[in-house]
């Protein structure tokens, strides 16, 4: 008898444990945060998807440049650029403990944001609901997307355009990406009055935009969850090539993301059937500043890539390394522009009067000056004087 009740309590006691243990989130749960409807039981939730256009905005805002220095002469360049961003702890939690999409499973379903003392910025749907991390987002461990890029550039200007386009593929119901970017260096303008250890030094300018969509019908789903990415960074970048192979290059800069949801999705999972989404949550990403180093090689007559890191928002790796640059020609060196430069200031300082170059030419046939001459030179002077 005594046997029978512990085997009765153990029972129990390992049933409640298995109904209280934590879960992960459902595809209905994770999709529900981009609904911003007041009577979606826990929807309406920024925080939960902020780690997408914080992430995505990081990978878009790379690789603007390949140099600090935008030749005089016509020069074009393509490749295939991407960025590397490990995710981190800041992805997985948010608003002092509440996970995101990216998070762990913490938490039963029913628990509030006001039970573990974390405002998560909901609104509109009365009480604030913490929903777990999705299983198959948990273990993600970067973000990066290759992309198609081209340049050209002429007389210190550059243009960049960039793009990328998939069809639909299972889930993913299409992606498209479209940017472009503008650098102009300031080299020619400083040169002159820099010394000759520092005549491979160059600074620039640089601005990109990026616009991108992503298409999401995730499996037992009808519809589609559309995301609209948009993305700016603006950098000042330094550069210095110690040889003519290397160029090693700090920038700082400021980078924005922000991310729109919208479309519609019918659930025809048996667990939520019939449920309606409604995303149209907006939401930007950690907009902040942000600090890198890069080198840049050149090896051959066009292979040029380009490897490095930053720090700002996120961390992220730059990893440019199927890039190649050509450029038509070549540009006056350090030295010539320098030479210019006093070239025309000794013209202006010697340039003679008609006559001065009188007096000379009757000096250099030994022909006595006239005194008119000398006396009307001498009036000139005491003029300029005066």
């Amino acid at each position: 008898m005594k046997n029978a009740l512990k085997l009765a309590l153990f029972t129990a006691l390992t049933a409640v444990t298995a109904f209280a243990e934590p879960e992960w989130a459902s595809i209905y749960h994770s999709l529900i945060a981009f609904d911003e409807r007041p009577e979606v039981v826990g929807g309406n939730r920024p925080g939960y998807v902020k780690p997408i256009a914080t992430n995505l905005g990081t990978v878009l805002n790379s690789n603007w440049y390949a140099s600090a220095s935008v030749p005089q002469s016509l020069s074009f360049e393509a490749g295939m650029p991407f960025a590397l961003v490990p995710m981190g702890t800041d992805d997985q939690e948010y608003a002092g403990g509440a996970p995101t999409m990216f998070g762990d499973k913490k938490y039963e379903w029913g628990t509030t944001s006001a039970t573990i003392g974390s405002d998560m910025g909901c609104t509109g749907n009365g009480t604030c609901y913490v929903v777990n991390g999705n299983k198959n987002l948990h273990n993600l461990p970067l973000f990066t997307y290759p992309y198609l890029q081209l340049a050209a550039g002429f007389y210190h200007a550059r243009v960049v355009l960039r793009g990328m386009y998939l069809p639909s593929i299972s889930e993913l119901q299409g992606f498209s990406l479209f940017g472009f970017g503008l650098q102009y260096s300031f080299g020619q303008f400083i040169w002159p009055y820099l010394p000759p250890i520092m005549e491979n030094f160059d600074v620039s300018l640089v601005f990109g935009m990026n616009f991108s969509s992503i298409g999401y019908t995730p499996e037992d789903y009808v519809g589609e969850l559309d995301l609209d990415i948009t993305s700016t960074d603006f950098e000042i970048v330094f550069g210095f090539k110690p040889i003519k192979l290397v160029e090693l290059m700090l920038h700082i800069g400021y980078e924005t993301s922000s991310m729109k949801s919208s479309g519609h999705l019918e659930s025809h999972d048996p667990d939520s059937y019939g449920a309606q989404i409604e995303p149209t949550l907006s939401v930007d990403g950690n907009n902040g500043f942000r600090i890198g180093f890069s080198v840049a090689l050149s090896l051959g007559d066009a292979f040029h890539p380009v490897v490095g890191v930053d720090v700002g928002t996120k961390t992220s790796f730059t990893t440019n390394v199927l890039y190649f640059k050509q450029q038509f020609g070549e540009d006056p060196k350090v030295e010539h522009v320098q030479g210019d430069v006093k070239k025309d200031n000794s013209n202006e300082q010697d340039e003679e009067t008609p006559l001065q170059k009188k007096r000379r030419k009757m000096q250099q046939q030994e022909e006595p000056v006239d005194d008119a001459v000398d006396d009307e030179l001498a009036e000139n002077a005491s003029e300029e004087e005066y």
